[in-house]
């Protein structure tokens, strides 16, 4: 059985990897400028929220605190 906190890691992971590779896509010329703003739109509020959420979900636990959002 997964774990919340390991499905909070991935998708931090995969959310960060994504702004990352959009950044290096935007550097090199292929991504414009707003679509790497767009990326960051979508991605940067999932990134944080996924990372606190981690950061605070207990090993032994199934509750995740309420962080008000």
């Amino acid at each position: 059985m997964t774990k919340k906190k390991d499905i909070l890691r991935a998708l931090g992971l995969l959310t960060g990897a994504i702004m990352l590779v959009g950044l290096i896509l935007q550097q090199g010329g292929i991504l414009p400028l707003a679509g790497y703003e767009a990326v960051l739109v979508v991605c940067f509020p999932i990134f944080v929220i996924c990372v606190f959420l981690w950061w605070m979900a207990r090993e032994h636990g199934e509750d995740i605190p309420f962080i008000g959002y």
